[in-house]
């Protein structure tokens, strides 16, 4: 049996959520090992295991056991938490003050109340260690692969509700390791490419902000034609100066195409050809690459009396039919404090988990027929031009 201690620390605030998530946060076991499966099958398996044969399928069995019929087997690997909360609170977007509009409101959309819900969850604030056991009772040979699994996962990972946006992010203190040997344990390596929007950050909310305006930049479209003034009761013209600047997002000309497929379902028909000049063809979308669902909400469509009413205006985009479903997004952003102190802000592209082109995607709307609301949905093919084109962005560097 190999046993190891890391020593680790929550570098941003984190909303693991318990039996209750609105109301506390906390750390579990079950979902650190639910995170080292899933680097585990992101990186392709073990190199060792792999070269005897093994499927990651068979190597995920191995490392964490299987519960299923009579092959069911006991974990090999155990883990033990240590971890004592002095600050846990209920938080939601208006409490951390990430406003509509700001780079933070942007990425807590979720936690946004409403009439209806305050929107509220356990948080656990950052600065926050803890340890982690590692108990190994599998073949000694192995004992480096799951050393590196650990490693990677605190290096690159993290825990909770929207970690994927930088919430929840952990921190290495000890042992220290080199991050590239670590990865060089892993069949596949380079199924994730790691890059850096370079800078000098205080914190980790500056490195949080650059990234979620990088990426903003990338899924951004805009109003461009006009919006409901409540307060006078008429419609407005989107000015021009909003409208020169929602064209000079990066991924502007991409959103755009999404745009107007979403048009299409809704039934108004988008312009063509656009004086927008929108990227790709009829028929094709890029943002779902990005993450689903979409949920569009054309706000200037209606009359005299004001914008269509909810679900009338709304298109639901989703990997299933309705627009069900989920896709978690392969673009990680991940703020990131090396052992030297310095931030950083990383971009991680998770290529082993990039939409598979071949599938399409569900565009939905409710249409009313004959009296009745019916769900009508239309496919769409997805196309990855702005996933590959936000990694060739010259304001990333490759991270070493």
């Amino acid at each position: 049996m190999k046993t190891e201690t890391y020593q680790l620390e929550l570098i941003t605030p984190c909303f693991c959520g318990g039996a209750d998530p609105k109301k506390r946060a906390e750390l579990r076991v079950p979902s650190i090992r639910g995170q080292l499966r899933w680097w585990l099958r992101t990186l392709g398996g073990f190199q060792a295991l792999h070269q005897k044969g093994m499927s990651v399928r068979e190597q995920e069995e191995y490392v964490f056991g299987n519960a299923a019929g009579d092959r069911g087997r006991a974990s090999r690997l155990s883990l033990r938490l240590n971890w004592i909360v002095d600050s846990t609170r209920q938080v939601n977007a208006e409490d951390l003050n990430a406003g509509v509009g700001s780079p933070l409101g942007y990425a807590l959309f979720p936690l946004r109340p409403t009439q209806d819900d305050d929107a509220r969850r356990g948080m656990i604030e950052a600065n926050r260690a803890f340890s982690l056991q590692l108990i190994w009772r599998g073949g000694s040979e192995n004992w480096p692969a799951i050393r590196a699994l650990a490693a990677v996962w605190a290096n690159l990972g993290g825990l909770g509700f929207r970690q994927r946006r930088g919430w929840g992010a952990v921190r290495l203190l000890q042992p220290q390791v080199v991050l590239s040997e670590e990865l060089a344990h892993f069949a596949n390596p380079g199924s994730i490419v790691i890059r850096e929007i370079a800078g000098q950050y205080a914190d980790w909310q500056q490195a949080a902000e650059k990234l979620l305006n990088w990426y903003r930049s990338w899924r951004h479209h805009g109003q461009m034609n006009r919006r409901w003034n409540r307060q006078a009761q008429r419609w407005v013209p989107v000015p021009d100066e909003q409208k020169q600047e929602n064209r000079g997002k990066c991924g502007f000309r991409w959103a755009r195409r999404d745009h107007n497929e979403g048009l299409d379902v809704q039934g108004t028909g988008a312009p063509n050809p656009d004086r927008e000049a929108p990227y790709g063809q009829r028929g094709e979308t890029f943002r779902p690459a990005l993450g689903l669902p979409i949920v569009q909400y054309f706000s200037s469509l209606g009359g005299e009396d004001g914008p269509l009413r909810g679900k009338a205006a709304t298109v639901f985009w989703g990997p299933e039919p309705g627009g069900q479903g989920r896709f978690a997004s392969p673009v990680l952003l991940r703020p990131y404090q090396d052992t030297g102190g310095r931030w950083h802000a990383l971009v991680i592209f998770v290529e082993a988990h990039k939409w598979p082109v071949e599938r399409p995607v569900y565009l939905s709307h409710q249409r009313r027929v004959n009296n009745q609301v019916q769900l009508h949905s239309e496919t769409r093919r997805v196309r990855l031009d702005l996933y590959e084109k936000m990694k060739q962005d010259p304001k990333l560097s490759d991270f070493r």
